[in-house]
This record gives C-alpha cells, sequence and structure tokens, in this order.
C-alpha cells in the first residue's frame, strides 16, 4: 500500500476508553503470564492503530494547512489526545504494579516499563482539560508559521523558500532579503508573544497540578530522559562553553576574513565568497542519485530506500501552505517511516534527505520489535542516526555537489561545529523561561539575548528590530511543539562527530557499529546506546574535550587547504 491510498477514518475515542477499562478489568485478576502478556499486547495494537490514524492526521495537515478537512481533524486530536493519554496512562499504571511486570521486563527488555514510569507521572485527570489547551495553542502556532508570506522584489516566498536568497552572493541583496523576512516577523511577533506566554503558562499550570515545582522537570519526564537530568545538562554547556565558543568564535572570524567583512551581520550566513555550495542537479535527480547511494552504501539501506519510493514515504518539495520544516514519522498503514521536508535549492536539501533518512532507516530496522514504543529511541538517541548519517553520505556527495564536492565537506564541518553554541543557547532559554514563568514577553526576549551573548558573543544585528529585541528563537518551532527537545542535537551530534572520525579510519567498522545501533532501536535509554555505538558519553569532559579538539583540528586543516587551492 502506499501513503496515498491510506483511507483515513476518525477513531473511536469512547470506545478506545472502553476497551481499555475492560482489559483493565480482566488483566487484574490474571495469574497466567500468557494470558497477560495476550492482553497487554491486543491493548498495545489499539493503542498503535489510534497513534497512526493520528499520524495520517498530523502528516496530511502538515502537508498542506490550508486543507480544511485535515484542519478539522487536527483540532478533534487537540482535544481527545489528552484522554488518549489519560487511558493509555491508567493502563501502564496497572502493567507497573502487576505481579507480571518483571515477567514482561524479562521478555521485552526494561525500556518501556521506565519509560512508562516517567509517563505515569506526567498526565491526571485533573490536568486533561489544561493539555488540550495546551495542543490547540500548538496548532495555533503551526498554522501561523506555516501561513507567513514575505512579498521580496515581485515574488512572494513562505519562511523555506527564503533560505536561498539569505545565501546570495550579492551581500546587499542579502540585506534586503533579510530586511523583508525579519520585517515580516515582526509584523507576526506579537501573535507568537501571546502564544508563547500562554503556552509557558498553560505548561507550568499542568506541571503544578502534577506536583511539580516547575515546568522543567515535567518537559524531561516528557522527553523520557530516564538517565540524566537538569543537573548533567547544565554541566554539559558549561563543556561547550569552556571548549566549543571560543574556537566557534575564532571560527567565525576566520570565515569573516574570507568574506572581506569586518563586521559581519545578520545577514552575513555566507561561508564562501563565492557563495555557498548548493546541489548542481533537479530535486528528482537526487532523489534517483539518493537511491544510487543506499543502494551501494549498504544492502539493507538499498532496500530500505527502494521501499520508501516505491510507497510514496517520502514528501520533499516546498510548497505553499506546506508546514516549515523537516520530519521523520511512522505510517502504521503502510508499515514504513515517512521523509517530510522542505527542498529549497540550498545544501540544506542533501542535509535534510540523508539526516531524515538517518531517522527512517533506524525506524526501518527497528521494526522487528513486537513493541511499537522501540520503534524510535528517545530523541537525543534518535539524533545521533540522522547526523551520523550525514556523514556516512560523505563518500557520495559529489553526485549531488560535483564541483562543490570539497566545498559542502568543509561547510557541513564547520556548521555542524558552528551549531552547538545556537543549540545550547536554545536549552538554557528554555530552563530560564520555565524557571521563571511570570516572565514578560520582553522580559524572555531580554534574557535571549543575554543567552546569545553568553554562548555566541560574535552575533550582532544592523538595524533589525526584530533580532534586536531578542526574537531570533521564535521560528525555532521545537520551542512550541516539543519544550526541551533541543539540547538532543547538540548531544548526538557530539556522538556524530565520533562516527565521522570512525568512518575516515575504517569505513566499514564504523558502518558496522551504526547498524548495530539503529537495530537496537529505543529498546536501551541514550547512555546504554553509546557502547553499543561505540562512542564515549558528552557528559565525560574528557571525551568532550577530546571530541572538540580533533572536528577543530579537522575544519582548520581542511580550511587552509581549500583557501590555499582557491587561492591558486
Amino acid at each position: 500500500m502506499k501513503l496515498e491510498d491510506v483511507k483515513y477514518s476518525r477513531p473511536d475515542i469512547v470506545g478506545f476508553e472502553a476497551a481499555v477499562k475492560a482489559a483493565l478489568i480482566s488483566m487484574q485478576g490474571l495469574s497466567d503470564y500468557q494470558e497477560f502478556k495476550t492482553q497487554f499486547l491486543a491493548v498495545n495494537k489499539l493503542s498503535k492503530d489510534f497513534v497512526g490514524a493520528y499520524t495520517i492526521v498530523s502528516v496530511r495537515y502538515s502537508q498542506n494547512t490550508a486543507d480544511k478537512f485535515y484542519e478539522d481533524e487536527q483540532n478533534f486530536f487537540d482535544e481527545i489526545l489528552p484522554q488518549f493519554q489519560k487511558s493509555s496512562t491508567d493502563f501502564t499504571n496497572m502493567i507497573l504494579d502487576s505481579v507480571h511486570k518483571n515477567q514482561l521486563s524479562a521478555e521485552f527488555g526494561s525500556q518501556f516499563l521506565d519509560l512508562a514510569e516517567l509517563a505515569r507521572k506526567t498526565i491526571s485527570e485533573e490536568v486533561m482539560p489544561i493539555l488540550q489547551k495546551e495542543n490547540v495553542l500548538v496548532s495555533e502556532y503551526q498554522k501561523l508559521t506555516s501561513q507567513i508570506k514575505i512579498e521580496f522584489e515581485g515574488k512572494t516566498y513562505n519562511t523555506s523558500g527564503m533560505a536561498p536568497l539569505l545565501e546570495n552572493t550579492d551581500r546587499d541583496y542579502r540585506k534586503r532579503a533579510s530586511k523583508a523576512y525579519y520585517g515580516e516577523m515582526l509584523k507576526n511577533q506579537p501573535e507568537i508573544d501571546r502564544i508563547y506566554d500562554e503556552l509557558v503558562k498553560v505548561r507550568t499550570e499542568i506541571s503544578s497540578k502534577l506536583g511539580y515545582t516547575s515546568f522543567t522537570q515535567l518537559g524531561y519526564d516528557r522527553m523520557g530522559r530516564t538517565c540524566y537530568g537538569p543537573y548533567e545538562i547544565a554541566e554539559y554547556r558549561e563543556f561547550v562553553l569552556k571548549y566549543v565558543t571560543p574556537r566557534a568564535h575564532e571560527l567565525k572570524k576566520k570565515i569573516a576574513k574570507t568574506l572581506g567583512i569586518d563586521r559581519p551581520y545578520q545577514y552575513d550566513g555566507l561561508l564562501f565568497p563565492d557563495g555557498n555550495p548548493t546541489p548542481k542537479t533537479s530535486p528528482e535527480q537526487m532523489i534517483a542519485d539518493a537511491q544510487v547511494m543506499y543502494n551501494e552504501l549498504s544492502r539493507e539501506t538499498g532496500e530500505f530506500f527502494n521501499m520508501m519510493q516505491e510507497k510514496g514515504m517520502l514528501d520533499l518539495l516546498n510548497r505553499e501552505n506546506k508546514s516549515p520544516g523537516g520530519y521523520c514519522t511512522y505510517v502504521d498503514a503502510v508499515k514504513s517511516p515517512f521523509i517530510f521536508s522542505n527542498f529549497n535549492g540550498t545544501s540544506h536539501d542533501v542535509d535534510v534527505l540523508t539526516h531524515e533518512a538517518g531517522h527512517a532507516f533506524q525506524c526501518y530496522c527497528s521494526m522487528h520489535f513486537e513493541l511499537g514504543e522501540y520503534y524510535f529511541p528517545t530523541s537525543e538517541s534518535a539524533e545521533i542516526h540522522s547526523m551520523s548519517m550525514e556523514f556516512f553520505a560523505w563518500k557520495w556527495v559529489d553526485k549531488f555537489f560535483l564541483q562543490d564536492t570539497e566545498k559542502y565537506k568543509l561547510g557541513h564541518l564547520m556548521k555542524s561545529f558552528l551549531f552547538l553554541p545556537y543549540g545550547v543557547s536554545v536549552d538554557e532559554f528554555q530552563y530560564r523561561v520555565y524557571e521563571n514563568p511570570s516572565l514578560t514577553p520582553q522580559e524572555r526576549r531580554a534574557i535571549w539575548l543575554e543567552i546569545q551573548g553568553k554562548y555566541m558573543p560574535w552575533v550582532e544585528y544592523d538595524n533589525e528590530p526584530f533580532l534586536e529585541n531578542g526574537g531570533r528563537w521564535q521560528n525555532q518551532g521545537h520551542l512550541f511543539f516539543s519544550p526541551f527537545y533541543y539540547i538532543d542535537y547538540t548531544l548526538a551530534q557530539l556522538c556524530a562527530f565520533q562516527f565521522y572520525k570512525k568512518m575516515n579510519r575504517n569505513f566499514e567498522n564504523a558502518w558496522k557499529d551504526y547498524y548495530e545501533l539503529c537495530c537496537t532501536g529505543g529498546s536501551k535509554n541514550f547512555l546504554e546506546l553509546l557502547p553499543i555505538a561505540k562512542v564515549s558519553s558528552p557528559f565525560e569532559e574528557s571525551g568532550f574535550k577530546a571530541t572538540v579538539e580533533f572536528v577543530y583540528g579537522e575544519i582548520e586543516n581542511i580550511f587552509t587547504t581549500f583557501n590555499q587551492k582557491a587561492q591558486a
């Protein structure tokens, strides 16, 4: 079956709740483990079917936020998801309190039970109406940002479509494009401020009613972080400040020098004076080249990518009313992962094609698990697969970039390294916001500027009110959709850098470790997965420092060689 052939029907939440209640009554008296397990898997299947229907709505709404039918269905799920979560939590609570818990753990592994222990703390009957309000606010933000239109020099763009304009080699052109983009964001800032302000207050109310001292720990529990907490993350952010920020600042100075710019501003995201690398073929040819790449990478990746194409599980082109960004999810009706993106003619198209394919390949490798909870790991682990796949693709990126191949590789390393300070800035901002929920929107934006100055002291703005008033974070959807989901990218980037190091030494062995990691799926927590991948923990300072020094050394060497050739 192809994705386009999937027929959607609205799930019966009342029927689901009744089935779960019946199972609760039936299973509590069961002494036989096999009977208990059979009913456990039956309810697990009901949950998977419900989530599958929600996924279809989520995918189709993101494909066209102007589709009234799927907008209504999205609103329906915004309202009933808390009921589903409550019934699911009631069921998992029974499992956690059951005499058969240890047998389930022995057969299926303890990770799903550890996640259930966190999940049981994150919902109650009392907070269900507030959760509905949270969902509505998130959907408001999605619709608002996906329908922003930027008028620039006679043409209309959405936010994704502006990206190549901001990489134009003409600095004055970039400045005008930047002014148009951020000018439109400024018009929408009052509404974005309102939505986020309400989200902070709603999430704080939820956490208070659930017995948390602030939303921060609730946010961590929602993210399924069973093996580390805010303390470890705070220490990790200090590692970035100590080892990455000084080197990133030095790198920014080197880039500015090659560009001939004394003071880089918000419109100077260019990495190379003759332009950032861009794909040299059409989107259709890129997909065909990606198929060749994955067929040559391994038998498994070839089978995976062929299946994705045959089932129509790639939606990559940018278009009007399509949600910005990219993601990967699993569509149970098709028995396949799905990749969503917005190609815009920049190198990011290749990054996304490989990044989201890393997520999708991991999911494909994990579909052997009986429990759907193991199809994806927690977010920081999932991002290892995606970011590492970006590096594994280096052997084939000449297909996409032709004469820009070496430029792409250097740019990829530099962007990945420079991302780390931004990533921890987003995380610390969220921590400060949720520890101080009474802040006004203006005070929050002032905190962003303070944190930005700490981790990214090179950032300067040229008469751009939206950025100068601290609005840079407001187009970062994660803060609205999945609070505290952003540090994950930086943790995973440190692991991906280690895969990059390993593949340069022995590509086949590095791939073997990566494949084993993918097949382990979500059956273990983050710190348990790292030994399988044979990489060190980002929370260990010595390993962190060694990885940063290696990567920055690579950047310096490649940067010097590249520029010597350019000047020859």
